[in-house]
């Protein structure tokens, strides 16, 4: 079997949660030997060595390490633990198999197949939260649950610290800071690309790349996410809350915001405050 050094799922349809746990084993006991276990199997080491292997490839396994065993290969152990050992374990599934490289969607999820965990306190937290929660209803349970496992992936999935994309991220973080504090103020790209000090495509390179959208577009987006909270919460009449979020025509405001919500902004109001 070909190693791969990271597992890459499609972000739509997540992968879903099953079951999780804790084990222990003693000086002499080992991981039992299973094939086509049907799930992918998440372990994370918080004590001790662990000795598995998976088909052709062997691992010793020891506090702060993790693997993930796929759910269709064969799992074994290569020896008994030496001294005692602990560790966490997840059983997920997903819709489509887990992949090496990316698609033609917009975001892949990617877990290292074998390595150090890059956060283990905040990622042993996150375990015994879900066994918290193993006492608990099924229907109680169910969506804090899910919610914690895509917590979990986010804490370790590896293009978190990829440098590159933390730059771009950045950036694209900068941009929105800037536009939440001067969305009221006539934003040019000149003006955007003087105050941030980069060029302003590089800017729309990260945005696009990060947020899905150019500057100009999240500038939009977000003066009409602010027209439509005044609109709730204000008696302000529409040229005010045009003017207020930044629109210097009211009927240009009008327009945009019937394009983005299916509403005028007079009707929007009336269909939520009356």
């Amino acid at each position: 079997m070909t190693e791969r050094s990271v597992l890459a799922f499609p972000s739509l349809p997540l992968p879903f949660f099953l079951e999780s746990g804790k084990t222990h084993y003693m000086p002499g006991e080992s991981h039992p030997n299973r094939r086509n276990l049907g799930v992918f199997d998440l372990i994370l080491v918080q004590s001790g060595c662990l000795f598995l292997g998976e088909e052709r490839q062997h691992w010793k396994l020891c506090a702060g390490d993790m693997v993930v065993l796929l759910p269709d290969a064969y799992h074994f152990a290569v020896q008994d633990c030496r001294e005692e050992t602990s560790f966490y374990w997840l059983h997920f599934q997903t819709l489509t198999p887990g992949i090496t490289g990316h698609d033609s969607i917009s975001h892949n999820i990617e877990l290292p197949k074998q390595g150090r965990i890059p956060y283990p306190e905040q990622v042993y937290q996150q375990f015994e939260s879900l066994h918290l929660l193993a006492t608990e209803p099924r229907s109680t349970a169910f969506w804090r649950e899910q919610t914690l496992f895509i917590e979990l992936l986010q804490l370790l999935d590896p293009s978190r610290s990829d440098q590159e994309q933390s730059r771009v991220r950045k950036v694209a973080e900068q941009v929105e800071s800037y536009i939440k504090m001067h969305y009221r103020e006539p934003i040019s790209n000149a003006r955007l690309s003087a105050d941030l000090h980069f060029h302003y495509n590089y800017l729309t390179r990260c945005m696009k790349e990060s947020h899905g959208v150019t500057p100009t577009e999240y500038l939009l987006q977000y003066r009409l996410d602010q027209a439509k909270r005044l609109l709730l919460t204000t008696r302000w009449s529409m040229s005010h809350i045009a003017e207020h979020v930044g629109f210097q025509y009211p009927p240009y405001f009008s327009r945009r915001f019937s394009a983005r919500f299916g509403l005028s902004p007079l009707q929007f109001r009336k269909q939520y405050t009356e």
